[in-house]
């Protein structure tokens, strides 16, 4: 492990990025229509153990394209830690508003533009992507207190409820903060602790602490569920 953090702190993000988009263009040629940067990496908080999470729009995309561009991810140096979003430009039109808005508010282009989304969404896709996201917190981190019991899923399931209360901020303030640690200042004390335990639960907590955190969340995001407007 000590070793993998070491190579992951030898990233040169900026110009990995371009390595990344000169293949892409070798790739898809004109076909690229979009490339972007989202995630930690995108947010400028990334850590030593941070993916890459990418965003590549093509104007179609069929499986075989899948398997080139999956040749193409292998062949990238540090390939293990990419991840991200791949789609055709039809696909991307015709995505669930109340999801594509994560993407469109959370990616950093590099190459091209999503501003052409910005008039599909309306207030109705945010209502609906908060609560969207409260109903599968809470749903997640109930089955996961009950049956699965596992602390890893329960530090997932934290760093997901950050883009809830992300998301939840600018529907009621019209401000999207890409930044947690920003983001923190803004919120309620209530949402200000679902982002502050994102930071500190570990998948090692003892049964106690996971059942305190499990409770935590469970909580918020049910009051969330029902009182959202």
């Amino acid at each position: 492990m000590a070793a993998n953090r070491i190579m992951e702190n030898t990233i040169q993000i900026t110009e990995w990025l371009c390595k990344f988009q000169e293949r892409l263009t070798a790739l898809f040629g004109e076909r690229l229509k979009f490339f972007g940067l989202q995630g930690s990496y995108g947010r400028g908080e990334q850590t030593a153990t941070s993916d890459i999470d990418v965003v590549v729009i093509v104007d179609k995309l069929d499986f075989a394209d899948l398997k080139a561009y999956r040749t193409l991810l292998d062949s990238m140096e540090h390939s293990e830690l990419i991840c991200g979003f791949v789609a055709g430009e039809e696909e991307l039109l015709n995505w669930e508003k109340s999801d594509l808005l994560q993407l469109y508010m959370d990616t950093h282009p590099i190459m091209g533009t999503l501003e052409g989304l910005q008039t599909l969404f309306s207030a109705e896709d945010v209502r609906k992507a908060v609560l969207t996201g409260a109903c599968n917190l809470y749903h997640a981190s109930s089955h996961n207190f009950l049956h699965a019991r596992n602390a890893a899923m329960l530090v997932e399931l934290y760093k997901s409820a950050r883009f809830t209360v992300r998301m939840k901020h600018y529907m009621e303030h019209g401000e999207y903060l890409s930044s947690m640690a920003f983001l923190a200042g803004k919120v309620s004390d209530e949402d200000r602790s679902i982002l502050e335990k994102a930071q500190t639960i570990s998948a090692t907590d003892d049964k106690e602490t996971f059942e305190d955190n499990s409770r935590m969340l469970i909580e918020w995001s049910g009051k969330l569920i029902r009182n959202i407007k």
